[in-house]
Parts: structure tokens; C-alpha cells; sequence
């Protein structure tokens, strides 16, 4: 027979604050893929579609780099919103070797769509808080990823 845990995750501080935090990035997910889905897209292709719009002529590396994720899974998205006339890739001047990120006007009304989708869910989000506790949670939110930086 495996002994108890002294403690149960319940049992420490803040537990159901984080826990409340999970649950609504979650929902959120989960609400932005559903409609996100509407347009034939996903909110990894969404996020790729807006860094390109704001960082026009990024790198592959770059744009991995911003998203926090892996080149590989970057390199899979990009194809995809190649291949569907989203995103344009063009040599770079200085390096040859190098293919840098553009919107193509296709891509862009896409955004235009995609991000109408975002704006929906932010307001939802957001219509049920006072502008102070708009600015504590981000005041909070921001305290809270610093902590978690110093662990990675």
C-alpha cells in the first residue's frame, strides 16, 4: 500500500486563486478555437497571423522566439498558412539562406476576420470587471509571470 500525501494540493496557499486562473485560460482557449474554427482557423495560425501583421519581415527563428514555442511546430504552422496564401516568404537582402515573414493581402483580410474574434472574446472578458480590477489583475498577472520567469 503507497502512504498518503501529507498534504493535498487544496491545502496550499492559493490554490483555488491559481486554480481559477487555469480554468479561465482554459475557457478561453477553448472558446477562441470553437470560433476561430468558424474561419478555418486555429489560435496557433491567429497568433502567427498577428505577429507577422505586427512584425512584418520577421524571421522564422524570430517569430518562434516571440511565440515561445519550438522551431519545428512554427515551421508546421508556417507551411500550412503558406500553402492557404496567408503568409508570403521572401529571401532576405543581407543573408540569402533567410526567409522573412510577410501578410499577404489574403492573409490579412484573414486577420482582419480572426481578429474580430479576439476583440468578441477580450470584451466578454472584460465587460464583467471595473477598469481598477482590469488594472490590478494586469498589475497582478504581470507579478505572477516575473515569479514564474525566475523559475525558468
Amino acid at each position: 500500500m503507497q502512504p498518503t500525501p501529507s498534504f493535498r494540493p487544496a491545502d496550499i496557499k492559493g490554490h483555488a486563486s491559481w486554480l481559477a486562473v487555469v480554468k479561465c485560460y482554459l475557457k478561453c482557449q477553448k472558446v477562441m478555437n470553437q470560433k476561430l474554427a468558424r474561419l478555418d482557423l486555429t489560435t496557433a495560425q491567429h497568433e502567427i497571423l498577428m505577429n507577422v501583421f505586427h512584425k512584418p519581415g520577421s524571421s522564422q527563428q524570430q517569430l518562434s522566439d516571440r511565440l515561445l514555442v519550438v522551431k519545428s511546430n512554427t515551421s508546421a504552422l508556417l507551411k500550412k498558412l503558406s500553402e492557404r496564401g496567408f503568409i508570403e516568404r521572401r529571401k532576405s537582402n543581407q543573408d540569402g539562406r533567410q526567409q522573412l515573414l510577410f501578410l499577404t493581402p489574403h492573409g490579412l483580410a484573414k486577420l482582419q476576420q480572426s481578429m474580430a474574434v479576439q476583440i468578441e472574446v477580450v470584451q466578454a472578458m472584460t465587460q464583467v470587471l471595473s477598469d481598477q480590477e482590469i488594472e490590478t489583475n494586469l498589475i497582478i498577472m504581470n507579478r505572477v509571470y516575473d515569479a514564474l520567469d525566475q523559475l525558468g
